[in-house]
């Protein structure tokens, strides 16, 4: 079996040189059966393509196909050449058809292959004995994983998740067209809406990778978001499904989460010590409805967090842990929530500056100086994220760049009413 890379304008012909390829599409070629599979599509940000053959550019995409074995291109230079050595993929310079290279491939009784290139590294990426959803093969695919995916993959969030059973002293919810933030949605969708919705998605965001579901309340809150990640598992087997929640009910689910076959898990976590939680979320309620408020609360929500990440991460779902920067109550406090998290077996955090509002309307946002220092102090235990744009619930598009097609996407549909939402 053999991983190979193709940089190609178009997809028919092998019609860029690497040092300024903006796509790669990546075939699994079985020589064995003589047959062959195009399992992604890559695109590299313009930004920063040149013709000058930039240096960090080239080791950038060289990066990108870093699970491959061989990458055709229609001509690499020296600097192309060593930066792809180092990462044991060949490097072949070929002006034709990618058929006609693959088809060569399958039927040439001679391997394509040097020695080098086929190490036990590379083979396990697709011989199985890689997990599918290991942290690094998805931060190439996954614009909220790190790397540089943030300005090349694209990503949009289903609302379809409007009840939530905890009160978070931060949060407002709200149903409009125009706040960039967490939690804000200009409609609810039913389960069965969601096909033709990502269908309409894929239209306007061609690169689109991951399908997510965040609110605009709790995920996991009732069965929603559940059931619409089975029917996007159905219909669209190659896009990334990416559920965030704030882990109250997730040792209770995480089953049929690993069942359904999503792979990234987005867990909030602001504390791992009840009097510290109990400051920033004021209840949670349980699948009974009963209401816990105060440490009581805060300490159960932390005991569910906790196990859910540590079951999840053992059932090979790679696990994002977000925490709110609340300065003055969490500020000194989340390089413990990374260092506890990471032991669980999380694989990246991403630390959110407050957005004074609700209950926290009159705690002041953390300055850009407050989150760097969070941010060494937690990088020493967890991977950190520095990307994060402050989604809303039903954002489409690529998040570096910048631009929210949610407007687009539900141009033709009415917003729904404010109390839609609710706790409980």
């Amino acid at each position: 079996m053999i991983r190979a890379a193709f940089a190609t304008g178009d997809g028919i012909d092998i019609n860029r040189h690497f040092g300024i390829a903006d796509r790669f599409d990546i075939y699994e070629i079985d020589v064995e059966n003589k047959k062959y599979e195009l399992v992604d599509t890559r695109r590299i940000d313009s930004y920063g393509v040149s013709l000058q053959h930039d240096d960090s550019l080239i080791d950038r995409l060289a990066e990108a196909i870093d699970d491959c074995n061989i990458v055709f291109s229609a001509k690499s230079g020296l600097h192309a050449k060593r930066a792809l050595d180092e990462k044991l993929i060949q490097s072949v310079d070929v002006e034709k058809k990618v058929a006609f290279v693959l088809d060569r491939i399958v039927t040439s009784r001679v391997s394509i292959l040097a020695p080098k290139y086929t190490e036990e590294k590379r083979r396990k990426v697709y011989d199985g004995t890689f997990k599918k959803g290991s942290f690094e093969n998805l931060q190439k695919r996954h614009p909220c994983l790190g790397g540089h995916s943030n300005v090349t993959a694209g990503r949009v969030h289903l609302p379809v998740s409007p009840v939530c059973n905890i009160g978070c002293k931060f949060c407002t919810r709200a149903f409009n067209k125009s706040e960039i933030k967490p939690g804000v949605s200009s409609l609810v969708l039913k389960p069965e809406e969601a096909v033709e919705t990502v269908k309409r998605a894929k239209e306007l965001c061609p690169e689109l990778t991951v399908v997510g579901i965040a609110g605009p309340g709790d995920t996991l809150a009732n069965d929603q978001a559940l059931k619409t990640f089975s029917l996007i598992k159905e219909n669209f087997p190659e896009l990334i499904c990416c559920l965030s929640t704030n882990g109250f009910r997730l040792p209770d689910k995480v089953d049929e989460i690993a069942r359904i076959g999503i792979e990234t898990l987005t867990v909030t976590v602001n504390a791992v010590d009840p009097e510290i939680e109990a400051k920033i979320n004021s209840f949670v309620i349980d699948e009974k409805g009963q209401k816990h408020e105060g440490i009581e609360g805060a300490r159960l929500l932390i005991e569910k967090q906790l196990e859910g990440i540590k079951r999840a991460a053992e059932k090979g779902i790679v696990v994002k842990i977000n925490s709110v920067l609340v300065p003055g109550i969490n500020d000194k406090h989340i390089p413990e929530v990374a260092k506890v998290t990471s032991e669980l077996g999380a694989s990246i955090l991403n630390i959110i500056p407050l957005i004074p509002q609700n209950e926290m309307k009159d705690i002041p946002a953390p300055t850009c100086a407050d989150l760097e220092e969070v941010r060494a102090e937690a990088g020493k235990y967890l991977e950190v994220f520095r990307h994060c744009q402050h989604c809303r619930a039903d954002s489409l598009g690529i998040p570096g760049k910048g631009k929210d097609l949610h407007n687009e996407l539900y141009k033709d549909r009415k917003e729904r009413a404010v109390d839609t939402f609710s706790h409980g």
